[in-house]
């Protein structure tokens, strides 16, 4: 070949060779687009057109999220927020052999984990799956099929199961990885961690692996954030952690983790920037190696067991140090003198501790950034510094529940940025220092329960922000400033038991987001002014005590003076209530804590008015009337006169009157039947005349509420007498007797003598066979007084009880008589009493055909209410349903009730839960079992609500009330038991017909009024202990809180699992896959409950919701049904 020719060859060649490129470019090239079609075709919703322009048609370097390098291959697809919906697989990008980023995040896919992450491209670089809906397990060779990945984030998912022990094995490049808030579970204690050099940030917080934390960890040097927290790691923190030397964050909180904190880690930590161990068992000193960590920044060692002093050494190392966070340990010795080193602080924490002494004067000295001051809940003594004014940007004071004295230091005026000064329940004296009034910011000052004196300074209403004004319980005298007016965010003031005379300002109703005004036990005179009703709320409350805690404390009986009171409770434990005198002599129960005034924002006008122990006079306003908010109105104990207002039969939300011991007059209202949420009324000792209005509420409440008003008739108090005019007799004028008269009436007098005669022998004979039945009677009734299981019955004046009928709802049970009733429980004997309750006593009965009935021997009433006793039966004898314990019949016999039910073979839930049942040997229930229980009790309850007419709220769902029949089918009892003893005179509480203590909504302290959403917090307790296996309130368990309190702490934590019944799990299915599924339900279930558990009424689900989710979680759902 010549020279030409060869030349000519290698022409041809080398253009062949970039024809073959190009057409090998230009196929790739057409592969990406068609396999990002493939991708779009998956997607069921692009409600923003993303993918519109995704079209053949078109490059797909132009397509929206696509960006492609020189050779126009994909190597990035961002499609982050995206609005996009559908069941994908990634299986498309598996020929997108370029790919380097692939983005999908905030977008609403079903993926599935196991198969998806193995269809990744081996090219991918960066993986960015948060908020997809990433779904199942994570493949074992995930990482060996994409060995080049270095930003892996899988956050906010469900992905399920354990992490495999070779998970990160081939992640030699790998530098982020982030797989928080899923549902991972297991180990990873044995998890092999060999080559990981390039692994900077490790997060697996929010899931709930358990066991201990591996020590491999350490072996990844190049560590900068390592996040474990919210899971159910026990054990100790590793030693070995001490070596991760370019740490920079590392959170352990919301843990099991015990032990002491390894001093290991301070001689390392000069990278360590943040520090959180919060939330743990941790107990010991804090170790003073900590002195190395000369760069950390954030401190947490809040709620766990540490003991000791706070060594200062630490903290005269640590210029850095922004915030200290040491809440509820059990640190004790001073108060740290030495943070006045650290210069950059902002907050400083130490609630609920063991610290004594006096608070360090130079906290503040030189520059300072302290923002945050908390102490509440030690023993410091002394006074307030009032050097504390040098501590210039100071937004919250907190020393409540302490042992401060002297007076409150004038030199605090000097802070403007203060927004909260808490000093609540020390020995505080003096008066209040008019120089607050230049806190411009001041936005709540709580200072009740300490002995400040003088007047209320007309200074502090400069501070335009006030939203929280507690006086409450202190010595404040002189007359209440009508300069109240001008506070337009104020929410609540308390000025109550103290020395404030005068008359109530009408200003106050210019305090247009005023919803909690307690002015009681004070000395106030004159008139309740009209216009107070008259208050009008401001179009929003924005931002109103936001960010407050709050409890409010009610007083239960008549040891202390007014309903109760609200209390910021920031970093403060329950049981310290207890230990302060003043209110450890009150019978008080923490009934509710959060965000109690959530609701205001709905009218914005008050809810909550105490006037009460005063010296008021006049009359009630009419223009209460127009509070419609209203829900607590006390005015007792005052000078009151004249006629209670029809109009305040108008406040629809009230819950609570009491005008006890006033001078009213004239009758009840009668518009005051109409107040349905109305459960607690005291008008005792007034002058009221009249009947008691029959319909509505108020004839169920007890006697003693109307007590001492001699012109006060009706239910519950005596009948009322009618008198009709007398009929005057007078003389006939005594006309002649004639002789005939006289003959008629001898032969009329000789007749009745003979027929007498003959009714006599007729009645002997009768009266004889009578006694030998009554003999038998008498017998039979004296089992009734002498048997010591049941209660003492008041039939005496009852004529012939033994003959009375038991009025039946079935036909099988016809003719049925009290004496049968008596010889079926042999006397109401010990040995037939199955339980007792609220309510009454509950007796087994077994009749001489061999069935067997339970027959409630309800709480003595009195003999009032006999029609609406009636009236009730016929009522709940109508209503039947496959998941309620019908009403079989009812019986009343002189004073008693009996009520007679269908009998329950396995009986109640809570036996069969908690104690020893009827059966041989008490089971554990299945989770087959416990969720057709679930069910079946949803469904009756749910019938209740929504299908039953009249439609009826439970008011006491508990799992003693939900009974157990043959065949295990759940069915509630008892409802209707608080409505009827409601409409019967009873020396019951209101708070028992409210429900049982551990069942009851936070919101019946809070409204005092009992509503179906109640009883969806009620039914979510019974699912609670269905889960758990543990009663409602148990110390032993729960300490101060309760199931509810105890399982959102736990969820909140991340350990979920940890709230499941362990004997629950030791009787799950025995292969592995049905396990997860049991365990995968029970998740379910608990997150259904903790909807019905919330502390916000509108936020539950009503009960057609909750049937219809556990619905959803049967095999073949769509053909179920809610019974």
């Amino acid at each position: 070949m010549n020279t030409n020719s060869a030349i000519t060859l290698l022409i041809v060649l080398f253009f062949s060779l970039i024809l073959a490129s190009v057409n090998a470019v230009s196929s790739s090239i057409k592969t990406d687009a068609e396999s990002l079609l493939l991708f779009k075709n998956m997607i069921q919703k692009d409600p923003s057109g993303v993918l519109s322009g995704w079209q053949l048609k078109n490059n797909p370097c132009s397509w929206n999220g696509v960006t492609c390098n020189s050779l126009g291959r994909v190597t990035n697809l961002d499609l982050q927020q995206s609005e996009l919906v559908g069941e994908v697989s990634f299986s498309p990008f598996n020929s997108l052999d370029m790919l380097t980023v692939l983005n999908l995040s905030s977008n609403s896919f079903y993926v599935n984990a196991s198969t998806s992450l193995t269809q990744l491209p081996y090219s991918l670089k960066q993986l960015e799956l948060s908020f997809t809906g990433l779904a199942g397990y994570v493949p074992e060779n995930f990482f060996a099929k994409c060995p080049n990945l270095e930003y892996v984030s899988l956050s906010f998912n469900n992905i399920t199961g354990s992490l495999p022990q070779n998970f990160l094995l081939h992640t030699d490049k790998l530098q982020y990885l982030a797989m928080d808030y899923n549902n991972l579970t297991g180990s990873i204690s044995d998890i092999k961690i060999e080559t990981c050099n390039s692994l900077l940030r490790l997060d697996l917080s929010g899931n709930q692996i358990m066991d201990s934390i591996p020590s491999a960890l350490s072996n990844c040097t190049t560590l900068q954030e390592l996040v474990l927290a919210e899971n159910f790691f026990s054990g100790s923190i590793p030693t070995s952690f001490g070596e991760l030397i370019s740490l920079q964050r590392l959170d352990l909180s919301k843990n099991h983790l015990s032990g002491w904190i390894p001093s290991e880690l301070g001689n390392s930590c000069s990278s360590l920037v943040e520090l959180k161990f919060s939330n743990n068992n941790i107990t010991g000193s804090i170790p003073n190696s900590f002195s190395s960590c000369s760069s950390l920044q954030n401190l947490d060692l809040s709620n766990n067991n540490l003991t000791g002093p706070f060594p200062d050494s630490i903290l005269q190392n640590l210029a850095s140090l922004e915030s200290l966070q040491m809440s509820s340990n059990k640190i004790s010795g001073s108060f740290p003198a030495s943070l006045s080193y650290c210069k950059k602080l902002r907050v400083v924490d130490f609630s609920s501790n063991m610290i004594n002494g006096m608070i360090p004067p130079d906290l503040c000295s030189g520059a300072s950034s302290l923002e945050e001051l908390r102490a509440p809940d030690n023993s410091l003594y002394g006074p307030i510094p009032s050097q504390l004014s040098q501590c210039s940007q100071l937004k919250t004071i907190d020393f409540s529940l302490n042992y401060l004295n002297g007076s409150i230091p004038s030199e605090l005026g000097k802070l403007e940025k203060l927004e909260q000064l808490i000093a609540w329940y020390n020995s505080l004296e003096g008066s209040i220092p008019a120089e607050l009034g230049k806190c411009s910011n001041l936005k709540n000052l709580i200072l009740n329960n300490n002995y400040l004196s003088g007047k209320i300074p007309v200074e502090l209403f400069n501070c335009g922000n006030l939203e929280w004004i507690a006086l409450t319980s202190n010595g404040l005298s002189g007359e209440i400033p009508k300069e109240f007016g001008h506070l337009s965010r104020l929410a609540v003031l308390q000025l109550a038991n103290n020395s404030l005379s005068g008359q109530i300002p009408s200003e106050l109703v210019n305090c247009s987001s005023l919803v909690w005004l307690d002015l009681s036990s004070n000395r106030l005179t004159g008139e309740i002014p009209p216009r107070l009703g008259r208050q009008q709320g401001a179009k929003a409350l924005s931002g109103i005590l936001s960010g407050n805690t709050l409890v409010f404390v009610r007083n239960v009986g008549n040891s202390c003076r007014g309903v109760g009171g609200l209390l910021e409770f920031y970093g403060i434990h329950p049981e310290r209530l207890l230990q302060v005198p003043s209110l450890k002599s009150c019978d008080f129960t923490r009934l509710y804590s959060g965000p109690v005034l959530s609701a205001f924002t709905r009218y914005q006008t008050i809810e909550y008015l105490d006037l009460s122990y005063n010296e008021l006079r006049g009359k009630i306003p009419d223009e209460f009337g127009d509070m419609i908010a209203l829900q607590v109105l006390v005015i007792s104990h005052n000078h009151l006169s004249g006629e209670i207002p029809s109009s305040l039969g108008g406040l629809k939300n009230l819950g609570v009157f009491d005008a006890s011991h006033n001078r009213l007059q004239g009758q009840i209202p009668d518009s005051f039947s109409l107040l349905s949420f109305l459960v607690q009324i005291d008008l005792s000792n007034n002058e009221l005349t009249g009947q008691i209005p029959q319909r509505g509420q108020l004839s169920t409440l007890p006697a003693s509420q109307y007590a001492n008003n001699p012109g006060l008739c009706g239910v519950p108090l005596s009948e009322c007498q009618y008198n009709s005019p007398a009929t005057n007799t007078g003389d006939g004028g005594g006309g002649k007797r004639s002789s005939a008269a006289s003959l008629a009436n001898s032969i009329v007098l000789g007749v009745l003598i003979s027929i007498a005669s003959v009714c006599i022998l007729i009645v002997w004979g009768i009266a004889m066979r009578a006694r030998r039945r009554e003999a038998e009677g008498v017998k039979m009734l004296s089992s009734l007084s002498t048997n010591y299981a049941a209660s003492s019955w008041k039939i005496d004046k009852e004529k012939e009880p033994l003959s009375i009928n038991v009025a039946t709802f079935q036909r099988q049970l016809r003719k049925l008589k009290f004496s049968q009733l008596i010889e079926a429980t042999n006397g109401f004997s010990a040995a037939s009493l199955i339980g007792s309750g609220g309510f009454g006593e509950v007796f087994k009965a077994t009749l001489k055909d061999g069935s067997s009935v339970a027959i409630k021997k309800l709480i003595r009433l009195s003999c009032q209410g006999d029609r609406e006793f009636m009236a009730e039966m016929e009522t709940l004898g109508k209503i039947k349903h496959k998941n309620l314990v019908p009403l079989l019949g009812y019986c009343k016999v002189g004073e008693e009730r009996l009520l007679v039910y269908e009998f329950m073979e396995y009986g109640s839930l809570e036996e069969m839960l908690h104690g020893k049942t009827r059966m041989p040997d008490r089971r554990i229930l299945t989770w087959e079992e416990r969720k057709k229980i679930a069910r079946g009790a949803a469904k009756g309850l749910c019938f209740l609500h929504h299908n039953c007419i009249p439609h009826i709220i439970h008011r006491d769902m508990k799992s003693s009330n939900v009974l157990l029949d043959n065949e295990m089918d759940a069915r509630v009892s008892d409802f209707g038991m608080a409505r009827l003893i409601s409409a019967l005179d009873t020396h019951l509480s209101v708070s028992t017909l409210a429900g049982t203590p551990g069942y009851v909504p936070p919101e019946y302290y809070q409204s005092f009024r009992c509503t179906a959403k109640g009883d969806v917090y009620s039914f979510g307790v019974v699912l609670l202990e269905l889960l758990t296996g543990k009663r409602p309130t148990d110390k032993e368990d729960f300490g101060d809180t309760n199931l509810v309190g105890w399982v959102k702490m736990k969820v909140r934590e991340g350990k979920s699992m940890e709230v499941i019944d362990q004997e629950l799990l030791s009787v799950t299915k025995g292969n592995d896959e049905a396990e997860v599924v049991e365990v995968k339900e029970m998740v379910r279930y608990l997150e259904i409950t903790m909807q019905c558990v919330e502390d916000f009424a509108s936020k539950r689900p009503n009960m057609l919701q909750v049937v219809a989710m556990l619905r959803e979680l049967m095999p073949g759902s769509s053909s179920s049904n809610s019974g």
